[in-house]
């Protein structure tokens, strides 16, 4: 069929059409199954296999499954042009620009506001299918390249002299130049890319690509020449890019990163059986487990063989560069208190407290619930009923070893989430306002409750930081504590926002909070107002709803935050408001002087005026409790690299101090009497 189609023949012999017949699925795949087939027969150990893998290099068929796999997998190589004396064949890729109306969206879509049709924008379903054929030609070149490298297809794990003496054998018959080729391609980059996916649950959706990428780095760590491929790859650098090389994630690291939550999930969920009822009946339709039980283990093995590898040439290379290693390591270790910046610091104190259990709910002598914090869910979570089903459960597993790799974590804007010790359906999220807006720096609190039936219907999310039910902090966020998304199905947005139980996770509302709802001019997401972006009346309009947004995010996202702190964050909360203090004193600063410029405005003086001394008042207060915030445990207050900056912080703290005293005996304004 195949020469058929070369030589411009539609038609397979017997009347038919040749990419309507019951074998067109495969003739996409078919020539790298026969050349995976053709290297798996011929051996490294024969000359015929030894030739073959030469012929394959010259005749450039390596570099054509490289070049195949950089247009599939979407990542370019290395370094362009990797082979100078022979012509890389070309696939291109299409790439589409983006369309006049994403260009021309000034909201964030997903919100459940906006103009425009709720009919779907792209067909969800094509979009899975071209992924699924992209994902089974990756599938199949990774395969190729294993076989390639290692037709034996296994490893020996039981002598460690024969599996040496294999990896001998391996490198002596491979072409020199392979190694080079490899590491110049789009390879490692793409390996990497598949490896950082830390979520067990998109993993057990693509087991054959997972599969063939494992079998592939057993390959790699089978041949001796290859191992390099597993380290960070280093060439010609300075002592302080050898130092950011050692720091980065090379592919050994990232598989065993990935172990490491397989691991956690294995864990949770034995845990999870263990305590199960009796009477509990396994949820047999769902087809997830028998993937995941062929790939869990996978990984376990491939993780200790490339571990083995890895460890033995390290050795190998300390041994030749002792002397320089001595030295280097004589060089101070960079302990916390001397990071580069207060932001690094920020990012690595803050990142032990992303994830984390906490006792929210326990039984009573009579097996009754006793909820031990506020919980919006309460009567939600003691009428469900006792059973649980098995693909929930693996779902919930799956869900938390993802969130505690993946949230997101930065100086500008952090996610912190506590699951209950022993139900993983009940959270709490705390979100810290993203910078440049105007909840920047405030301490938001939701409420999560993953219901009987998920993830056929999506999680239950109720924020908590309302002022007591009085204050909206933005059009999607009510002040009843209701989050208005397209994702949670509490707006009827285009189909493709909505939540789907397949493509669908906990992550992506998270994400979805902290992007498109806390947003730097909340005002748009008001339906129908962002027609009014870009005109004076809506600046004006957004301005005005920025103020009263400001003054309760300093009063009820910060200041109740530090004086009433959550008992699942109180911890967060504290490191969070010390380090931060003196930006924060700086950002209240900004904003009173801000808002003060407008209150002689015709429009919105008044109202300006009104948020300037409410804001004054709150910023007075919330200076005097950051002063009272003692240093947390484990940090020190004298670092070496922030003395400088604690001064301009006193000074700047005192001269706050100064601008907002007067305002704390009268409310009126105080911009005539400055």
């Amino acid at each position: 069929c195949l020469l058929r189609l070369v030589l411009g023949v539609t038609d397979d012999g017997e009347g038919s059409h040749i990419l309507q017949s019951p074998s067109a699925n495969v003739l996409p795949t078919l020539p790298f199954h026969v050349l995976r087939s053709l290297f798996s027969t011929t051996p490294l150990t024969t000359d015929d296999g030894v030739l073959l893998r030469r012929m394959a290099l010259e005749i450039g068929a390596i570099h054509l499954i490289l070049a195949c796999l950089s247009a599939l997998s979407h990542h370019a190589p290395r370094v362009p042009n990797s082979s100078p004396n022979q012509a890389e064949p070309q696939v291109s890729s299409t790439h589409n620009s983006a369309s006049t109306e994403e260009q021309q969206l000034y909201w964030a879509k997903g919100t459940g506001f906006g103009t425009g049709s709720t009919a779907s924008g792209w067909d969800v379903e094509q979009a899975l299918t071209k992924q699924r054929l992209e994902e089974e030609h990756v599938t199949c070149l990774l395969q190729v390249l294993a076989s390639y490298i290692n037709p034996a297809g296994s490893t020996s794990n039981g002598d460690t002299q024969t599996s040496h003496e294999g990896r001998g054998q391996n490198s002596s018959a491979l072409p020199s130049v392979l190694l080079e080729l490899l590491s110049q391609s789009c390879l490692i980059p793409a390996m990497s890319s598949y490896l950082r996916n830390d979520s067990v649950l998109d993993m057990a959706r693509h087991v054959p690509l997972y599969r063939a990428l494992l079998e592939l780095l057993r390959a790699i760590a089978s041949c001796t020449s290859m191992v390099p491929l597993l380290l960070p790859l280093s060439g010609e650098s300075s002592e302080e890019e050898e130092e950011q090389l050692e720091s980065q994630a090379s592919v050994g690291t990232l598989l065993a990163k990935m172990k490491t939550c397989v691991d956690t999930y294995t864990n949770r969920l034995r845990s999870k059986k263990d305590k199960a009822k009796a009477g509990v009946k396994p949820d047999t339709s769902d087809q997830e487990p028998e993937g995941l039980t062929l790939l869990v283990p996978d990984i376990q093995k491939t993780a200790e063989i490339v571990y083995a590898a890895t460890t033995s040439l390290r050795q190998a290379n300390q041994e030749k560069k002792m002397a320089e290693y001595s030295r280097k390591t004589a060089v101070k270790p960079k302990p916390l208190s001397v990071l580069r910046s207060l932001e690094e610091k920020y990012v690595a104190v803050m990142k032990k407290l992303q994830f984390d259990t906490f006792e929210m709910v326990s039984e009573d002598d009579d097996g009754k619930l006793v909820f031990k914090v506020n919980y919006h869910y309460m009567s939600q979570v003691k009428n469900a009923s006792d059973a649980n089903s098995a693909a929930r459960a693996r779902r919930l597993a799956q869900e938390a070893v993802t969130l505690s790799t993946s949230l997101p974590l930065s100086s500008s804007s952090s996610v912190f989430v506590r699951c209950d010790e022993e139900r993983l359906d009940i959270m709490k999220v705390l979100i810290t306002g993203p910078a440049d807006t105007p909840y920047a720096n405030g301490c938001f609190e939701f409420d999560v409750y993953f219901p009987q039936d998920y993830p056929n219907s999506p999680p239950l999310v109720n924020l908590e930081t309302t002022g007591g039910h009085s204050v909206r902090f933005n059009p999607n966020l009510y002040n009843d504590g209701k989050v208005c998304l397209s994702i949670l199905n509490t707006w009827h947005g285009r189909p493709e926002e909505k939540w789907n139980p397949q493509t669908s996770s906990f992550l992506q509302v998270l994400v979805s909070v902290q992007s498109l709802i806390l947003v730097a001019e909340p005002y748009f997401n008001e339906p129908g107002y962002e027609r009014s972006r870009g005109t004076p009346s809506g600046t004006q309009s957004s301005r005005e709803y920025d103020g009263n947004i400001r003054q309760a995010t300093v009063k009820w996202a910060m200041l109740e935050q530090i004086r009433n702190p959550s008992p699942c964050f109180k911890e967060v909360i504290h490191k969070h408001f010390y380090l931060k203090r003196v930006e924060i004193m700086a950002q209240c600063e900004e904003w009173i002087a801000d808002i003060q410029q407008y209150s002689s405005d015709k429009r919105v003086g008044r109202t300006m005026s009104h948020h300037a001394a409410a804001l004054k008042r709150h910023t007075a207060q919330l200076r005097e409790e950051l002063l009272k915030l003692p240093c947390p445990e484990g940090l020190d207050p004298d670092t070496e690299d922030s003395t400088e900056k604690c001064g301009a912080a006193s000074s700047e703290e005192t001269l706050l101090h100064e601008q907002v005293k007067p305002s704390s005996s009268k409310d009126m304004p105080t911009d005539f009497k400055l």
